[in-house]
């Protein structure tokens, strides 16, 4: 189990000004970039201890053209923006970082991307004595990358030894905990599977974790898709991204669509694939997302379905600024990409964002206290459209979580604990508690 953060490289702080290049040697150059570094993390590492993450899921670190980094050109080296122009300053400055990281009890794992890379890929790092094959667009969103990206032929074997090398490069040189598959949907899963019986012969508790989504299916659609590529005993990956809860959080607490019984289906219908060797990522907002507080519009919303992804059985991951309900830029051409922006810290935040990172700072310490909310059964007692109660509970305790989207208050009839505001209620208002019995 992991509560995880992730970061956008160039979008998170600038912490070495000798690494920042000038906008016309990119490629793409995304506007609310700020040069952002490893060097950076390190220099923040303090603040994400604080927070109580136990995970940073870095973005693309290879060298690319961009500043997503998603168009590698090389994956064996580490991109001279986000380090070092020196190859070895720059292998010496990730290793500083997951040393620094290490030393908090936080893993790191990196964004991989093996379905595609850089059309400018250069071919010469390509192992002696593999000869790789490319292949055209095999799907509605390779269609949609193809100016950017070629595509690699995992049909063909010396395409895909090569790929698994990329993996054990990364493991065997460096103190990973593991990887962040993307757009693992396009990758065969035989291939899935040879890649993590190799990357567990390096490291046995390697995290493996897969971006897996349909984006035009439904939700049962999504289930049985998830379902197809996690096979059984963490048989592919230890954990795989759960868009379609996110699409249901979404869409009852952010757009307020649909009702609090709509989301407890979805919630109980993901929760069958969590078992002991794997559990689903659960997540509010994603790099290719809009900033949840956008949707919302509304902090009691934000707050609601912050306290409500912390008591789901499974893993968490929030974006960076997700802890302190981070704005998106509302100019973005997409809303999609309006969430790319640049990171703020403690000494530019507003009260609501002091506030707010206390809020989440709490709910994290909560959930690392309290073991039935990251691993928990579900137990139903009540859900009307605007009003959710269930118990999380195992052999030791049982905390109940209550959602109220109701403008009247209720009263409860007795008295109880709330542990997330740490008073003895009995009148709950809009909002959302975790209730014992005092």
């Amino acid at each position: 189990m992991f509560i995880g953060y992730h970061i956008l490289i160039k979008f998170f702080k600038n912490g070495e000004l000798s690494n920042d290049f000038p906008k016309e040697t990119y490629k793409y150059y995304e506007k609310n970039a700020i040069e952002g570094d490893l060097q950076g993390i390190i220099q923040e590492m303090d603040y994400l201890n604080d927070l109580g993450i136990d995970l940073i899921y870095l973005g693309p670190i290879y060298k690319a053209q961009t500043t997503h980094g998603y168009d590698v050109i090389d994956y064996f080296s580490i991109s001279e923006n986000i380090s070092s122009v020196s190859e070895e300053e720059a292998n010496d400055i990730l290793k500083k970082l997951l040393e620094e990281a290490h030393k908090r009890n936080i893993k790191v794992i990196i964004d991989l991307v093996l379905n595609h890379a850089s059309k400018n890929y250069d071919f010469s790092t390509i192992p002696d004595g593999l000869k790789v094959k490319t292949e055209p667009p095999q799907s509605p969103q390779e269609l949609r990358w193809q100016r950017s990206f070629l595509f690699w032929n995992l049909e063909d074997r010396d395409t895909r030894e090569f790929l698994i090398r990329v993996g054990e490069y990364w493991l065997e040189n460096f103190d990973l905990d593991g990887f962040r598959l993307d757009h693992a949907l396009g990758l065969p899963l035989d291939f899935l599977e040879e890649f993590s019986d190799r990357m567990k012969k390096i490291n046995n508790n390697v995290i493996i974790l897969g971006e897996v989504w349909e984006d035009e299916g439904d939700k049962e659609k999504n289930f049985v898709l998830l379902n197809k590529f996690k096979g059984k005993d963490a048989q592919r990956f230890t954990s795989l991204f759960d868009f379609a809860t996110y699409n249901s959080i979404k869409e009852v607490l952010g757009e307020q669509k649909k009702n609090l019984k709509d989301l407890y289906e979805q919630i109980i219908l993901s929760n069958k694939l969590n078992e002991d060797t794997f559990q689903l990522t659960y997540f509010i907002e994603n790099h290719d997302l809009p900033r949840f507080i956008d949707i919302s519009k509304d902090i009691d919303s934000f707050y609601i379905a912050m306290g409500l992804l912390m008591a789901l059985t499974g893993n968490i991951m929030l974006e960076y600024g997700n802890e302190i309900a981070l704005k998106g830029d509302p100019s973005a051409h997409h809303f999609s990409d309006s969430g790319r922006v640049a990171m703020r810290f403690k000494e530019s935040w507003t009260e609501e964002e002091h506030r707010t990172f206390n809020y989440t700072q709490r709910l994290i310490n909560l959930r690392k206290e309290h073991s039935v909310l990251s691993k928990g059964a579900y137990e139903l007692m009540d859900v009307k459209e605007k009003r959710l109660i269930f118990k999380k509970k195992n052999e030791k305790s049982e905390i109940i979580i209550f959602i109220s989207l109701e403008d009247k208050p209720l009263d409860l009839k007795e008295t109880y604990l709330d542990l997330i505001s740490g008073k003895n209620i009995r009148i709950v208002q809009k909002g959302i508690y975790y209730l014992q019995k005092v």
